[in-house]
């Protein structure tokens, strides 16, 4: 073993153990950071390395600092209603119009979970079969197709509340696999073996209309940060809105470092796209990366999973007013996750999950424009409708990758 590996799994160690200690699950300002900090970089961390790097080669840093600073300003609407609409709602204050906006959003939402939820899984089964040496969709959609029934069907029968509580360790586990795969890289980057230079080129993907909606399609990769809206049983307004600016800002920085680290691997990402690609690649910095990324990725995939289907089957009950129940939710979930999974291929529901979320920021966008219109801020309002152009524009012409 050599200084590589033994500073890779010593960063492993280390890392899991702090953040599973008691002092980090009793630190409010950490507690509130970390579920929309793991759900950004879990929703795309490992995707987009092979998707954007074998579609843009060197141009892949720039395009993920794009896609995180798009998504740090849809975060700056969802920041403004959580300060601003939740205590208008709450008293009564807001106009029938930004009411009605505000429930389409979260119908809108419900949808994007179903979505994502799919998403998570069929990734799971891609980066478990990829770590095998299997290349099987069928078999892949199965063993997708089995966890959304499971998952569903537990929930609907007993509720994944025992589920939930291991999420401390899931989202542990795949926080230190991102910390010693960083510091693998760093190591893997300070002495480059032969063959490997940081002269990465560029690939034949000049920045026409197709490129773009390429890159809207992978709006998902930066997809997260949205659940502090929701947190307003845990944590107070000006708690959620610190948790929310701190996890982007952090996300933000690990996506950046990560691709930069990358730089040296990126010719060997092929423009054929393949989500579990990563896994090959990584294998060429240590033997045991591709071991401990995966474990990682199928545990915060699960996790990520189950949080979403308790977060959807609670919006379902709760924008229906409890016509439909949250039971009734996770049966709901299970047939659109399964539709989902065998009617498409993993780069659409990518895409599609992208246009999804971009949806519920457009309509977040509208709501924040109609309170800053109710507040007489003008300005203001006219940013939040522009940025809400943006976002419809993504949920429209959001593609798959090619």
């Amino acid at each position: 073993m050599n200084t590589l590996d033994l500073a890779l799994f010593a960063t492993l160690a280390v890392a899991f153990a702090v953040l599973i200690s008691g002092p980090m699950r009793r630190n409010q300002n950490w507690s509130a950071m970390v579920t929309p900090l793991a759900s950004i970089i879990g929703s795309g961390f490992l995707v987009s390395m092979p998707l954007l790097a074998g579609a843009l080669g060197i141009w892949a840093v720039a395009a993920v600092v794009g896609l995180t600073g798009l998504a740090y300003l849809f975060g700056g609407a969802i920041r403004y209603n959580i300060a601003h609409v939740e205590p208008a709602l709450e008293h009564s204050e807001a106009r029938p119009a930004l009411r009605l906006v505000e429930t389409a959003s979260h119908l809108v939402l419900v949808g994007a979970y179903f979505i994502s939820v799919a998403y998570y899984l069929v990734l799971l089964a891609a980066f478990g079969l990829k770590l095998v040496g299997l290349e099987n969709p069928v078999l892949g959609k199965a063993i997708a197709t089995t966890l959304t029934l499971g998952i569903c069907g537990l929930g609907a029968t007993r509720g994944l509340k025992a589920v939930e509580q291991a999420e401390i360790f899931t989202v542990g586990a795949k926080l230190a696999a991102i910390a010693a795969l960083l510091v693998a890289l760093l190591i893997f980057g300070m002495g480059l073996p032969p063959g490997y230079s940081w002269q990465a080129s560029s690939r034949d993907a000049p920045l026409d209309w197709e490129t773009i909606r390429f890159l809207m399609g992978m709006v998902i990769i930066v997809q997260g940060f949205e659940t502090t809206r929701f947190m307003g049983q845990m944590y107070d307004a000006d708690l959620r809105i610190k948790a929310m600016r701190r996890s982007q800002l952090t996300a933000t920085v690990v996506y950046v470092v990560f691709f930069l680290l990358m730089i040296p691997l990126f010719p060997f990402f092929t423009a054929e796209p393949d989500v579990a690609g990563f896994i090959d690649v990584i294998g060429r910095v240590s033997p045991w990366l591709p071991y401990i990324v995966t474990a990682g990725a199928v545990a915060s995939q699960f996790s990520a999973a189950v949080a979403d289907s308790i977060g959807a089957s609670g919006l379902v009950s709760d924008t229906t007013r409890n016509r439909v129940t949250a039971k009734h939710g996770y049966l709901l979930i299970g047939v659109v996750a399964v539709s989902l999974i065998w009617g498409t291929d993993v780069m659409s529901i990518v895409a599609l999950a992208s246009r999804a979320f971009a949806l519920f920021y457009a309509l977040q966008c509208v709501v924040a424009m109609l309170m800053a219109q109710q507040h007489g801020a003008r300005s203001r309002a006219a940013w939040f409708g522009a940025l809400g152009a943006v976002a419809f524009a993504i949920a429209i012409f959001g593609i798959p990758a090619e």
